[in-house]
């Protein structure tokens, strides 16, 4: 049975060290800025743009703190925390934080992505099953800012195949933007263990099965704040309008 992908909710991963972006302070990641804004409310403020009224966000280092800095802007969407006090674990350990918040299609994104409107919307608008998901991919590898770093996907017709960072055979990468359904929460429980779970793992599991599907995000700009020539290239896309 197909169900329609929803911009009514989503969850976003802020639990994380960010170490590469660090610069002394004892500011969280998501708090850093680009144009002014923070990272963080980029992202809230996008989508309530979109419609999603219900918003969870996934705190573990330094979670008060962001918690406080986000307390200091208004928001339309109403906000839940998670805590995640394995946040030291890989990314996959994030979104079990949050099992209870995905009840039916739900948005996944990375508080350090920022995105154009255009990219949420390919991948919210491309059909998902009961026990499927949709990750958004970008073909235009070449067009990639670090691609050293960028995450790898191969894609067959619109089903992932293969992901990871050192992947050879690839002909796209991950934007970080997903819709996920509770089968996504089940492949993640599959494969995690002492070490945690990786939402890369996640979508392995279900791409072994033909359950996870490519959404393609075409020229939609987008952008992994990970490092501090990530973030002078944000800075350059923000004043340009290219996230718009």
């Amino acid at each position: 049975m197909t169900i329609p992908s929803t911009r009514g909710r989503g969850v976003i991963l802020a639990a994380g060290l960010g170490s590469r972006l660090a610069d002394g302070r004892p500011l969280p990641k998501p708090l850093r800025t680009v144009g002014g804004v923070p990272l963080i409310v980029r992202i809230i403020r996008a989508l309530e743009k979109a419609g999603t009224l219900e918003i969870g966000v996934v705190i573990g280092h330094l979670g008060d703190e962001l918690k406080s800095g986000l307390s200091g802007y208004e928001h339309r969407a109403k906000l839940s925390f998670f805590p995640n006090d394995e946040y030291e674990k890989p990314n996959g350990n994030s979104v079990l934080k949050a099992r209870d918040f995905v009840t039916g299609p739900t948005l996944l994104l990375m508080s350090d992505h920022l995105w154009s409107p255009r990219l949420l919307s390919s991948v919210v608008s491309c059909p998902v099953a009961e026990r499927e998901s949709v990750l958004g991919v970008d073909y235009r590898i070449d067009a990639c800012f670090d691609l050293d770093d960028a995450t790898k996907v191969r894609v067959r017709e619109d089903r992932i195949t293969a992901i990871g960072k050192t992947l050879d055979d690839y002909n796209a990468l991950d934007t970080g933007v997903f819709v996920i359904t509770p089968a996504f929460i089940d492949a993640l429980d599959a494969v995690n263990g002492p070490a945690g779970c990786s939402l890369s793992q996640g979508v392995a599991r279900l791409a072994a099965e033909g359950r996870m599907k490519a959404a393609d995000v075409g020229d939609a700009t987008w952008i992994d704040v990970d490092t501090p020539e990530a973030h002078a290239e944000a800075e350059r896309l923000v004043a340009a309008r290219e996230l718009e």
